[in-house]
């Protein structure tokens, strides 16, 4: 007895994209190219008491420590870069973890007097709204090169936006 082809059609439509999965499951070929800038963090990092601060979508923040080589340099790089965030300004907040940061009237930020053991002085980091670390970015000493570093978080950042005004 002979199948009829529109059910081989229909059972071929099914197991060839899990044949194929399973496949390329297997032979151990994944793409090596990430979409993200940042560095994704390896563990879990949450800041307590979170919800205590007014809620934002996403939040930038520099760890300010005292033995902190380029903090100075971040934190003017970092009002430049909330001023490119140009629209979305109102959907991202900037935080300094560690000691104080001066403060300047046209960057609205928040301070936080302690900043976990897992994050390094000098890095910009970016938080979720659940207080939760996702990426971190680097100090890079050489102007041009934190530029990059820059540039990155911003295009992370307004990918990340775009995600959550899709959904």
């Amino acid at each position: 007895m002979q199948l009829p082809k529109p059910l081989l059609l229909f059972i071929g439509c099914f197991l060839l994209p899990i044949v194929a999965a399973v496949a390329v499951l297997y032979s151990g070929w994944l793409p090596g190219h990430q979409s993200n800038q940042g560095r994704l963090m390896t563990e879990q990092v949450e800041l307590s008491d979170w919800q205590q601060y007014p809620p934002s979508p996403w939040t930038i923040a520099l760890v300010n420590s005292d033995p902190c080589q380029g903090c100075v340099q971040q934190w003017q790089d970092l009002q430049s870069l909330y001023v490119a965030l140009g629209k979305n300004q109102d959907k991202v907040r900037i935080a300094v973890l560690g000691k104080e940061a001066p403060a300047t009237k046209d960057m609205p930020s928040i301070h936080i007097n302690s900043a976990p053991a897992q994050l390094n002085a000098g890095s910009l980091y970016l938080i979720d709204h659940h207080g939760l670390v996702v990426l971190e970015y680097d100090y890079a000493p050489q102007a041009d090169a934190n530029r990059l570093v820059h540039k990155g978080l911003l295009k992370d950042l307004k990918k990340l936006l775009n995600y959550a005004r899709s959904s």
